[in-house]
């Protein structure tokens, strides 16, 4: 039997979405709450603004003191967040 090998991926694309490619394909990692209090303030009044505060608000419970969440809350932030998390990223 012989296997075949997988083409190289065509380069990432913004998504509908909105996330951005360059947020999108990096290790996953440990936001700090406080800034996405402030970012999640900066975009308040879009139509994801609600849901935002509810899961910050929740995110309280699993933050560190310094306000350093778990990683495995990447994906959930990057997808409410979008490619607004890019301000953050540096």
């Amino acid at each position: 039997m012989r296997i075949r090998r997988r083409e190289a991926a065509a380069p990432a694309e913004p998504r509908p979405n909105g996330r951005a490619p360059d947020v999108e394909t990096t290790a996953a990692r440990a936001w700090n709450l406080w800034e996405l209090e402030r970012l999640a303030q900066d975009l308040d009044g879009d139509d994801r603004a609600q849901e935002r505060k509810l899961l910050l608000l929740h995110l309280r419970d699993v933050a560190d003191t310094s306000g350093h969440l778990p990683p495995e809350f990447d994906p959930l932030i990057r997808d409410l967040f979008g490619a607004r998390l890019a301000e953050l990223a540096t």
